[in-house]
């Protein structure tokens, strides 16, 4: 993907395009679709085909860049302890709105639009999506037309993404009639793209916002989301001239653009990291604890050798196509925390193994009459996963482990401590999935890595499955969590990041590449990591044909 900035510290690659202007404008664009939109209301829920939509014609207080910086939209500046937007106590945000903004029926956007897109976002009774988003909210005050006041009943480290739409209140309803309003299906917004029709199961219409901010913008004069579910018609719609995007291309589309002067598949890397997690205690003990440690995987030597073992370039480049190599989970955008790479030696692994112990036995070593063979479970049903685990079965058995792969459906998978999901209760030997971290990772680091949050009977929300407890790992999240300053967090999740690297409790694969296919007569457009494709719809232009 020619045009892809570097990754560096803080930062992730993404795909630019390489001739951004001067733009041209005019043109109608069409997005293929494989399904219709479920609501153009994100605070119903949306699937991810319907936010493509959404995205151009209702807009956030802030956005995230590609590189994971803020960017104020609706909002005058993104609050800080610097500009007095954030309190010293961190528990009073106060969010300045741009002057002059309207909506699409030409009303003016006030504060207390953002009032109302609170009063709504939580009412789950009225059925919300985002109701468990604003549970540390406890007021948001209109204080003028320009002003919104957000308090806090705890410091909120994803303050910035707290509204990721603005609703307006004279064009909607009553919060406890919101899933029936006209607007799910006929939504007024301040984006650069207003909704015109929507035909069911055939199209979704939007066209361009003349009193649209800024100036010039949006270049097009408008976008047809066309719903065509078949792949071989929106490829054979794309290789003709006739569609201009095409969302998420399988592999034969992708085989097909790859040598195409007319559409290009561009990508950029995603949220979604492969990894392979280790259980440290013992499982099947009827214990969901800590202890005992795990026969294999209590001991640091024997993880280590795992970790030599894998070859992570051939699951990368020949495994998986749609792919980058990744040493740390946690090496996703701004935070971006760099560790040693892992390296592969198998001869180095064997050597490690030896040393620690585990004799070869025939094809499978043992160690105080404990076989090296283990359980390794990911979920049914996608293939890319099972083909890393296959290619990992390999590596080991070079080696003399012996992994058995044992996939289950979804539901067991990631069921609940209810549920008795076994990683939940611990009992398993080691995991394999993708999982991901978005652009405010904080909430989702703890669960994860803090000491505190192994999964029990009094925490049955705590997510750290590995059963890793290291007082210093939770010491860094503790202060990562009380500050606003990227920087002080950036520092605290690199020692973790370490910790992690250190103790070979996660194994990182791949980081997944996401994107779409676009038309070579297509320009300005970015494809983001963090944001819907559409997020940047109003600099995109059309070549003349």
């Amino acid at each position: 993907t020619g045009g892809s900035p570097s990754a560096g510290a803080g930062e992730t690659a993404w795909y630019v395009d390489p001739s951004p202007g001067p733009a041209q404008s005019g043109g109608t664009i069409n997005y293929l679709l494989y399904e219709d939109p479920d609501s153009l209301n994100p605070y119903v829920g949306q699937t991810s085909i319907a936010v493509q939509v959404t995205t151009v014609i209702l807009e956030p207080l802030a956005e995230t860049l590609p590189n994971g910086d803020w960017s104020a939209r609706l909002a005058a500046e993104i609050p800080s302890l610097e500009n007095g937007g954030i309190s010293a106590d961190l528990l009073t945000v106060t969010w300045k709105l741009r002057e002059g903004v309207k909506w699409h029926d030409g009303k003016p956007l006030t504060a207390d639009d953002v009032k109302f897109s609170w009063e709504i976002g939580k009412d789950g009774e009225a059925g919300s999506a985002f109701a468990s988003e604003f549970d540390k909210v406890t007021s948001v005050e209109a204080t003028d037309d320009h002003t919104v006041v957000v308090k806090y009943s705890s410091f909120n480290p994803a303050f910035v993404d707290q509204f990721k739409y603005v609703i307006p209140r004279h064009a909607t309803g009553e919060a406890a009639d919101m899933m029936n309003w006209d607007f799910n299906r006929a939504p007024i917004g301040t984006g650069p793209f207003k909704f015109k029709e929507w035909a069911a199961a055939d199209h979704v219409s939007v066209v361009r916002n003349e009193d649209f901010r800024d100036a010039g913008q949006p270049y097009l004069d408008g976008i047809n989301f066309l719903v065509i579910p078949s792949e071989e018609s929106r490829t054979a719609q794309m290789l003709q001239g006739d569609g201009h995007v095409m969302l998420w291309p399988g592999g034969e589309a992708g085989d097909k653009f790859r040598d195409s002067t007319v559409v290009q598949s561009r990508t950029a890397p995603g949220i979604w990291t492969l990894a392979m997690i280790f259980n440290l205690s013992k499982p099947f003990d009827n214990d969901p604890g800590v202890t005992p440690p795990h026969p294999l995987f209590g001991d640091v030597e024997f993880r280590k050798a795992v970790g030599l073992a894998i070859n992570r370039d051939r699951i990368a480049n020949e495994v998986l196509r749609e792919s980058v190599l990744i040493d740390s989970p946690l090496a996703v955008g701004w935070i971006m925390s760099q560790v040693d790479p892992w390296v592969y030696d198998p001869d180095q692994a064997a050597a490690t193994l030896e040393a620690a112990g585990w004799k070869l036995n025939g094809d499978v070593r043992a160690k105080d009459g404990v076989k090296a063979e283990f359980v390794c479970n990911g979920y049914t049903g996608y293939l890319p996963n099972e083909l890393a685990q296959l290619a990992i079965q390999e590596d080991l058995k070079k080696i003399g482990i012996s992994m058995k792969i044992e996939n289950q459906d979804f539901a067991v998978i990631f069921g609940t401590w209810a549920d008795k999901s076994p990683r939940m209760i611990g009992d398993f030997d080691s995991l394999f999935y993708d999982s991901g971290f978005f652009i405010e990772p904080h909430n989702s680091i703890v669960l994860r890595y803090h000491p505190d949050q192994v999964p029990s009977a009094t925490n049955p929300s705590g997510q750290n499955f590995m059963r890793w407890v290291r007082k210093d790992v939770g010491e860094w999240l503790d202060a990562a969590g009380s500050t606003p300053d990227r920087d002080e967090r950036r520092k605290n999740y690199q020692k973790v990041a370490d910790a992690l690297r250190d103790d070979v409790v996660v194994i990182p694969v791949v980081q997944f590449l996401e994107g779409n296919a676009y038309s070579t007569r297509l320009h300005g457009f970015a494809v983001s990591t963090w944001e819907y494709s559409t997020w940047d719809a109003q600099n995109w232009w059309l070549a003349k044909a």
